[in-house]
């Protein structure tokens, strides 16, 4: 899907931004009863001229995104299927819950995820959620963990001797 967005979008920059924007907060996109595209947020329609000011561009360039993913089959599937995931990573410490963030040496290197949740699974610790940057939509993507219980200090190390872990921190 990537590939086909950027190829298609690539000569507009302010579509560009709205697009990984309702893709990295899965906003989906979808006709209402009068055939017309709406944005949502699960069932919560989210306005046009909202995202344009969050933005920071041209309504139209919403707009015109909007109508172009109605009429593309292949986008239409695609976006009326994305749905918002809460990230517990911000307020894991509110609940009693451990927060870990792993920087990866290379996002699509196989095996972090798995090399470090089987250190915390040794543990006795159940992992609640795992949320990782898409590197088509961030800079410097990391993975966050959230845990049952705090991550005790000792097991950074472990952790970090993970293939493809640069650095691993505590929140």
């Amino acid at each position: 899907m990537w590939s086909y967005i950027k190829e298609n979008f690539r000569k507009y920059p302010s579509q560009m931004k709205v697009l990984k924007k309702f893709i990295s907060v899965g906003l989906s996109v979808k006709k209402d009863n009068e055939g017309n595209p709406r944005v949502y947020c699960s069932d919560i329609e989210v306005k046009a001229s909202s995202i344009a000011v969050a933005l920071d561009v041209d309504r139209r360039a919403v707009l015109d995104i909007l109508g172009k993913i109605i009429i593309d089959p292949e986008l239409s599937r695609f976006f009326a299927e994305l749905e918002p995931v809460p990230d517990f990573g911000k307020v894991s410490t509110r609940l009693g819950l451990g927060v870990l963030q792993i920087v990866a040496t290379s996002a699509s290197k196989p095996g972090i995820i798995s090399g470090v949740s089987q250190i915390i699974s040794r543990e006795n610790i159940s992992i609640r959620q795992v949320i990782v940057d898409d590197p088509e939509l961030v800079d410097n993507p990391k993975a966050t963990i959230v845990t049952e219980s705090p991550i005790p200090g000792r097991l950074l190390e472990e952790m970090k001797a993970v293939p493809g872990v640069e650095a691993v921190v505590i929140l």
